[in-house]
Parts: structure tokens; sequence; C-alpha cells
């Protein structure tokens, strides 16, 4: 288990500074300890996020700069909403945003695409959604078993979010290539809002076992380095029961936007916790 950061973490900086690019990002990663980063895709049709470009020379030219850094891109975090019925057009302009990011990865050697499901339009069926998302996936499953790049399901939207219906998604398609991104707190953000409570953290804490042995990738939210309300040793101790090997990308949320420094003290925690938990007798 590694950490990573990523470039959503310093989404305000991307937005405000016109200096601010994905090289800019590589640096402070690597300046902040950090061998290992996720960056932001953009969405279809050609909104571009938090890289330079499409162009495979391009997305190659900065991951040999990141190379330089020591510095891996295990993943690109793409955005896409299967279940859009307001603009059909649109909607299927996701499906063919994801086909065209499975072969980039192939191309650029990631072996992480991060993917959605799809939001509730006020109003409609949800079955019907839930079938346009199986649909889109199923296009989408089917080149990436092809090209040997890992979809990368976080659950964050409206349809299959929780682990029990993300489990009944997955086995309509029994798919090595259809694979999780946990972020234990989504679905749960009240942890931040409203403080924690024992019945909330233990259904986020049995939420996230059950999709760690399906991930390839992972997320988990920073609001101060310690990682509150989180119980790090717990849920690390979670990742490794189940042989998760792969990376913990970072996202920077709350009040200290401003102090990204903090994300390299976060980074030390996370680092010192592990090698705590590995150090302990079973």
């Amino acid at each position: 288990m590694k950490p990573g950061l990523h470039s959503w973490s310093r989404r305000e900086a991307f937005k405000n500074d016109d200096q601010y690019d994905a090289y800019r990002f590589i640096d402070e990663a690597a300046d902040w300890g950090f061998e290992h980063v996720e960056l932001m895709t953009g969405k279809a049709p050609d909104n571009l996020a938090h890289i330079p470009s499409e162009d495979i020379g391009e997305l190659e030219q900065l991951m040999s700069y990141a190379s330089n850094k020591g510095v891996t891109i295990d993943c690109w975090s793409t955005y896409n909403d299967f279940s859009f019925t307001p603009n059909e057009e649109w909607r299927i302009q996701n499906i063919e945003y994801i086909e065209k990011w499975i072969i980039i990865a192939k191309q650029t050697g990631v072996p992480n695409l991060r993917f959605l499901t799809g939001y509730i339009p006020e109003g409609e069926d949800v079955a019907a959604l839930e079938q346009m998302v199986i649909d889109g996936t199923k296009r989408c499953v089917a080149l990436a078993e092809e090209h040997g790049v890992n979809l990368a399901l976080e659950n964050h939207n409206a349809l299959f979010m929780y682990a029990d219906d993300i489990k009944r998604f997955f086995e309509m398609f029994k798919s090595d290539r259809l694979t999780t991104c946990p972020d234990p707190s989504n679905g749960f953000n009240s942890i931040f809002k409203d403080g924690p409570d024992d019945e909330t953290m233990e259904k986020l804490y049995a939420n996230a076992e059950a999709l760690i042995p399906m991930a390839t990738n992972a997320h988990l939210k920073v609001q101060d380095a310690q990682f509150s309300p989180f119980d790090l040793e717990r849920l690390f101790g979670m990742y490794q029961a189940h042989g998760f090997t792969s990376t913990v990308q970072f996202e920077m949320i709350g009040d200290n936007l401003d102090k990204p420094e903090i994300l390299g003290e976060a980074r030390q925690h996370f680092c010192d916790t592990l090698s705590r938990l590995q150090s302990s007798p079973a």
C-alpha cells in the first residue's frame, strides 16, 4: 500500500493560477515526498481538467517528466455520467469518452482509469437509468478487457453507489477489469459536516471493507494531517487483510486548501501509521 496525491487536491491552484499546471503539480508532489499521483483528465467531449492535452506525445512527455522526478502516474481520473437523460447526445459522448481514455491508458501504460456510473435526474425511473449505466459500461468493459486496463469504479454517484449495489452491478459483467476505487467517506459526508458518530462510522468501515477486495486504486479524504475522523490503523488493517498493494490517493478538503503543505505532513503520518501497523505483532 502506497500513498499517492490526487490532482483534485490542488483544484483551486489549477483553477485560479494561470501558471499552475500538471508539471507544477508533479513538482509539488515530489517535493512533499509523493511517488505516486492521479491526474484528472476532464470530461466529454473536449473539456480538459488538469492535463495539458489528450495528445499521446504530450502525455508521454508529462509522464517522462514525472518519472525523472521519481513520480509515477497510477491512474487517469475521468468524469462521466452514463445516465444523463437531459441531453442524449452528451450522454453518448460520455461513453465514447471513457472508451477513448481506455485506449489512452493503454498507450501511456497507466494501469487504472477511474470512472463513474451516473446521477438520477429528478423524476426519472431509477431502473431505466441503471440500465443505461449497464449498457454503457458493457461497451467500456469489453474494450478494457481488450486493452488490459482496469476500469476502477469510484463509489461516487447516485447509481450503484454503495457496496451492495456495486457488487450487484459487477455480477452482471464478471470481468477482472472491472475494479473499484473505494473512497470510504463517499456517501457518509456527514462525518465532515456534522462530526462523526459511532453508527455512521461503523457503516462507513463496513462499506469500505466490502469494496476493498475489488480495488486497484483508492481515495482518502484529507482535511488535516491526521486524517480525522478516520481510524487509520483500522482502515489500513482492512486494506492489508485483503492484500491491497496499490495506491491510496489523497484528496484534500475543508478549510486548509490554502495550506497544501499539510499534504506532505499527511503523507508522513500515513507512512508512520502504516509502518507501525506492519511492525506490530499479529
